[in-house]
């Protein structure tokens, strides 16, 4: 092996700048995805920076004959596990006062599962990530996952490193060993971000590539000769490709992006770069990196990437949607928590009488704080499960009738919205709605396509359907837009080929029905490149095929709107939900649907923003109740609730809806459903 130019275990503070990018990344994409849309790679620089000083500390300590297992887990707990417990600790009370008892109990067994280093594992088994989960970002302890990652790394590494350097030695095939390791956790990554996205995102296989990277890094060291000329130039290079990559992460890649696979090496690679420009001395490239202030945000790092998330969380859990204000006063909660946790834990356990104490009972000590969380969960749980005995005991009417008002869309049979196409589902008596026995008297004229934006107007035209005298079959696939075209790029990663066979699907179904209505989320879609040129295609071939088709603009979107809230109120009627869920907004794209429904003869735009928000003022709530399921979409009772209204307002209906019916013939449309825009 090559010598190094310097101790490589000598404190760099470069690293520490590091250090305060990627918690900075993070941080900031939590606040506000738009600020840092590849924030979350922030965690791919703390793996590479742990990957590269534990392996240089290891390899040091094993090649010179003083390793010891025992000494190095001791400094690993010392390192990590009190600021650890008191987050956790301090997250349990919290949430205590905060969380209705169903979350609170999700709050509690996590907490059980991190004391045990196994965040991720739980994560990835019992986190709901489906369409329409409950967010993420109210999930207290979430972000534990990357330190069950690192601890679960921390046990194996040390171990193969022993091994394998009596076995082979410390010579080249060690590397070739290492760098194999690492190119098979990005194909693990990458495979599995597409076939088991959460598997990819949580477990070590996928992840352990960023940390094996470090690693590589720190066992080949740095030629002596590289402090000279030409190796100066060499780092002024690394450091600039290393930073060009690290932005391209964080500011090219978003949370659309097959993540982690090949993705991971921006960030990966581009730290590995920054590291090594630094062996030899700071390039100017990377020389902010050495400033106070930032290395100041790096000593506090892991303290802050712990605060942080809870923080927000919790604030998110109570009024979903932060102000600017709300905003700033977390950011300073998490700066003053990170500065006393770091001042009082950290240093303390690691330097001071703590850390002597613990030296010969870290194992003890560890299990005790265990024991600790997993008492005080324990009881969490038990409180939680009385608490929810209690409410439903004496409010057991209220809580059904409230479950059933805010139930998607896609709770109910007759929503026939699935996750891929199921073409039983295209001659399935249930998917027809409306006039009673259309389905006998092969009476379905109309067809709702789309995503779950489209099967969440099932009760709004039901309501019409029933008061006109038509029906009309639904089939929908979650995240998938009703456009013909544009190949495999619509969708989530993840789903796009399911997406593309529904979408051919619909293709050929379309042609048997005289009229045809298009839901989507239409905003996000909108994103894709060459969505209004499919758009357009889709509109024109309909067009040939005879068909009538109505495009339906997606509803205002309310990011205040918490059912949590509402279930509160029951216990605590002060609570004042519809004023807190105010601030809605009509989606700009819907006045681009209405124009491009201007521009052809068969084809009609509606939505619905004149009941939810009458004289410009919107609310998710018709007669004091609530009518959303979450943000963006209609619960189903609300759907309905939408459809009456219109009807027994006396709204003129646009003729295309007569249309419908058995037996009439095609109508002109009028371009003109104002009154019930």
């Amino acid at each position: 092996m090559k010598t190094f130019i310097r101790d490589p275990a000598a404190y760099r503070a470069d690293i520490d700048g590091l250090r305060a990018v990627a918690v900075l990344s993070v941080v900031a994409y939590h606040i506000d995805e738009s600020l840092v849309p590849g924030g979350f790679t922030g965690v791919d620089i703390f793996f590479v920076i742990s990957g590269y000083l534990i392996t240089t500390i290891l390899a040091r300590d094993i090649r010179a004959g003083r390793f010891s297992i025992a000494e190095f887990y001791r400094r690993r707990l010392l390192r990590i596990a009190p600021a650890y417990f008191a987050v956790t600790i301090a997250t349990l009370l919290a949430g205590s006062m905060v969380l209705l008892p169903d979350d609170m109990r999700g709050l509690a067994v996590s907490a059980g599962w991190s004391a045990l280093a196994l965040p991720n594992v739980y994560f990835w088994l019992h986190l709901d990530t489906g369409y329409f989960a409950t967010a993420s970002n109210q999930v207290p302890l979430l972000h534990l996952w990357s330190l069950g990652v690192e601890e679960q790394f921390y046990v194996i590494w040390p171990l193969v490193l022993l091994l394998l350097g009596r076995w082979i030695g410390w010579r080249t095939a060690l590397l070739w060993c290492v760098t194999l390791a690492a190119v098979g956790s990005f194909l693990v990554g990458q495979h599995a971000a597409t076939s088991d996205s959460s598997f990819a995102y949580y477990m070590l296989p996928a992840r352990a590539g960023e940390l094996l990277v470090g690693g590589l890094l720190a066992l080949r060291g740095v030629p002596a000769g590289d402090d000279n000329k030409h190796g100066r130039f060499a780092a002024e290079v690394s450091a600039l490709f290393g930073l060009i990559l690290i932005a391209w992460g964080l500011f090219g890649l978003d949370s659309e992006s097959i993540f982690p696979g090949f993705n991971a090496l921006y960030p990966t690679v581009g730290t590995a770069l920054l590291i090594y420009a630094g062996i030899g001395g700071t390039p100017s490239f990377s020389r902010f990196l050495r400033w106070k202030p930032v290395v100041f945000i790096g000593l506090i790092s892991y303290s802050l990437y712990l605060w942080h998330w809870p923080i927000l969380a919790l604030m998110r859990y109570t009024v979903t949607t932060l102000s600017l204000q709300m905003e700033l006063v977390a950011v300073l909660g998490m700066l003053l928590a990170s500065y006393a946790s770091y001042r009082w834990i950290e240093v303390p356990f690691r330097q001071g009488r703590p850390s002597r104490v613990l030296r010969s009972h870290a194992l003890a000590s560890y299990a005790a704080f265990v024991l600790v969380i997993g008492g005080v969960a324990f009881g969490l749980v038990k409180v939680s499960d009385v608490q929810e005995s209690r409410i439903v005991a004496r409010h057991e009417a209220q809580l059904l009738a409230l479950t059933e008002r805010m139930q998607a869309a896609f709770a109910y049979d007759y929503n026939c919205q699935r996750s891929t196409y199921d073409p039983k589902l295209v001659t399935h008596r249930k998917c027809v709605i409306g006039e009673a026995g259309a389905v006998e008297r092969n009476a379905v004229r109309a067809l709702l396509v789309g995503d779950s934006n489209a099967a969440h107007y099932i009760g709004v035209l039901g309501a019409i359907a029933e008061s006109e005298g038509f029906a009309f079959r639904n089939l929908s696939v979650s995240s998938c837009p009703p456009l013909f075209g544009g190949g495999d790029k619509y969708g989530k990663p993840t789903d796009r080929q399911g997406c593309s066979r529904y979408r051919a699907q619909i293709r050929k179904q379309t042609r048997k029905y005289p009229y045809v209505l298009l839901g989507a989320q239409w905003t996000s879609h909108s994103r894709t490149e060459g969505f209004e040129k499919d758009l357009n295609a889709t509109l024109r071939e309909l067009g040939r095929n005879g068909a009538t088709v109505v495009l339906l603009g997606q509803v205002p979107r309310f990011a205040s709107f918490n059912q949590n809230c509402e279930i509160a109120r029951i216990s605590k009627p002060a609570l004042e939900c519809e004023a807190a869920s105010g601030g809605g907004v009509v989606p700009r794209i819907n006045e681009r649907l209405k124009e491009l429904a201007n521009r052809y003869s068969h084809v009609e735009y509606m939505d619905v923003s004149d009941i939810i928000c009458p004289k410009g003022a919107c609310s998710p709530y018709l007669a004091s109740a609530p009518i959303y399921f979450d943000a963006g979409h209609l619960s189903m009772t609300g759907s309905w609730d939408v459809g009456r209204e219109i009807v027994a307002g006396g709204i003129p209906l646009a003729d295309v809806f007569r249309g419908m019916r058995q037996g009439a013939s095609a109508v002109p449309t009028s371009h003109s459903m104002s009154n019930i825009r």
